[in-house]
């Protein structure tokens, strides 16, 4: 049996499979499983309660993309009820001012997924829809109706030399994360020659934007294992292997049996900063 791993405060439910757009760098794919349409409401909430009960705080809505989930205001609504404070991660191309105003009052954070200022070099990630997104007049949009804004950049091969610092500066994000692209077997491997970074060229571009004070750099050592995540079928998984295990589903069963069957690694957790300011 494996040690027992002391519960998390935050979790990602990366509560749909499909995704609108084609980042080439994406660890969540979710290409090694069968979904066959999404979770009912009931059963996400069987999850919420659970992981609540066990010691959670925060939840993050992620996916594919999550405002494809067909559930997600009411979703959002009952992780708000039930006392979490709420966020998602969303590349914000289906993100319409309705879509803000109906969330006031039961979503606290907002992250927006931006990699370039550049929309070629978007283009060139697989960062694309069928539309542009109109990033500076959503993110000032954000910030107007007052939820927190959190900006989320891959570093790969393609943006590695980019100076995002005006963009930064002018939004203030609460947080802004900035990973090391991360090779996952069976979500990302077989295009990640094209699009790896090494840790120099990770090092030289958080050195460019050091002046941020929102900025929380994460290079590959510090995500592997450091997150509670939950997949699309209800599972529990992580990658510490180079390719992601599962646990069974957290609807049919307890927290502590699903932890069991994965690795997590709350010393990973804590250097990354997983605890802040919520």
């Amino acid at each position: 049996m494996k040690k027992k791993t002391k519960f998390f405060e935050t979790a990602s439910f990366h509560i749909v499979k499909p995704c609108n757009m084609k980042c080439k760098f994406c660890y969540a794919t979710f290409d090694d499983m069968r979904v066959v349409g999404q979770m009912p409401l009931a059963e996400a909430k069987i999850i919420l309660d659970k992981l609540k009960d066990a010691g959670l705080q925060k939840i993050t809505f992620a996916g594919g993309e999550p405002l494809l989930y067909k559930h997600i205001k009411e979703v959002i609504g009952y992780a708000k009820y039930i006392g979490l404070t709420t966020s998602i991660i969303t590349n914000g191309s289906l993100l319409t001012n309705e879509m803000l105003i109906g969330f006031i009052g039961t979503l606290d954070w907002i992250g927006i997924s931006i990699d370039s200022t550049n929309f070629s070099t978007h283009n060139q990630i697989g960062r694309k829809s069928k539309k542009e997104v109109d990033y500076r007049y959503l993110l000032a949009r954000i910030n107007q109706l007052g939820f927190k804004l959190k900006i989320n950049t891959v570093v790969c091969s393609y943006n590695k030399n980019e100076d995002m610092n005006t963009l930064i500066s002018e939004f203030n994000p609460s947080r802004w994360k900035a990973f090391q692209a991360l090779r996952v077997e069976g979500q990302n491997d077989k295009l990640f020659d094209e699009i790896k970074v090494s840790d120099c060229e990770f090092k030289a571009f958080v050195e460019r934007h050091k002046t941020q004070k929102s900025l929380v750099p994460e290079k590959n050592e510090d995500m592997i294992g450091g997150y509670l995540l939950i997949d699309p079928q209800g599972r529990l998984f992580e990658d510490t292997k180079g390719i992601h295990t599962y646990s069974d589903k957290l609807q049919d069963n307890s927290i502590s049996h699903c932890l069991r069957q994965i690795n997590l690694k709350r010393n990973v957790f804590i250097r990354r900063g997983g605890i802040y300011k919520w």
